[in-house]
């Protein structure tokens, strides 16, 4: 008699094995031209996303999105547009699979970003720390240390991004940059978008 002990602790996720999936078996994903349409709660198949391989690995990313409409209030006012993204956000939770390749990817342009932001900080108190004795070098060191912080910053987020939301819903999840041969696998969205 295996009955569940009442007074047991629970068990969470974490600590149950996870089942592996087999593509055939695994439902709520379609593809829609070049997208990956989901619902919130489907598992990914063990196939990298961004090669199609088997994959060794599994990244959890939170994800979310709002209309590109309500970008345009930054326009009247950058308050208003933060107010309203955050009021009218979407998000979803999702584990996409992927090989060791593309982590290793993910984790070099995350590097050379940090790497970067922390290169335009360091130029920018060596300017103070040099100041009067080479005033020329400083100003330089200066004005070039915001360019280099943007560039990292941005090389950062959009190099190590692996897959991006077109766009979320309710109940599913639009998704840019799955490889080809990953969306040719699952069966066409029957709906509109």
């Amino acid at each position: 008699m295996n009955e569940p002990n009442p007074y047991a602790a629970p068990q969470y996720a974490s600590e149950m094995p996870m089942p592996q999936l087999q593509p055939q078996l695994v439902g709520g994903l379609w593809r829609h031209g070049k997208l990956l349409v989901m619902h919130k709660m489907a598992p990914l198949p063990d196939r990298c996303v961004k090669s199609n391989e088997p994959a060794t690995r599994r990244l959890v990313r939170k994800l979310s999105w709002h209309h590109p409409a309500i970008s345009l209030t930054v326009l009247v006012s950058p308050l208003i547009y933060i107010i309203l993204a955050l009021i009218l956000q979407k998000k979803a939770t999702i584990q996409i699979a992927m090989t060791d390749r593309w982590f290793a990817k993910r984790r070099r342009a995350m590097l050379i970003g940090w790497g970067m932001v922390l290169a335009s900080i360091g130029m920018f108190v060596g300017a103070f720390a040099i100041g009067d004795n080479h005033g020329d070098i400083a100003m330089a060191a200066v004005l070039l240390s915001f360019p280099v912080f943007l560039t990292g910053a941005i090389y950062g987020m959009i190099a190590a991004r692996m897959v991006k939301p077109k766009k979320i819903d309710d109940n599913y999840v639009w998704l840019k940059g799955v490889h080809p041969s990953f969306l040719e696998s699952l069966p066409p969205w029957p709906y509109g978008m």
